[in-house]
């Protein structure tokens, strides 16, 4: 069983960090920038209230 099981994550890890890798790649490209946007946007919302 427990080779079974090493086969199948053998297979399954070298299949997986590729596709990690282009999702590494879409987060960094999308996910930055929304959140340098949010959090600019938050700044801006916490200054009007403040001021």
């Amino acid at each position: 069983m427990s080779a079974a099981e090493g086969d199948v994550a053998g297979a399954g890890g070298s299949k997986t960090p590729r596709g990690r890798t282009r999702w590494g790649v879409v987060t960094a490209i999308l996910g930055l920038p929304a959140l340098a946007v949010g959090a600019f946007l938050l700044m801006m919302a916490v200054w009007l209230l403040v001021s």
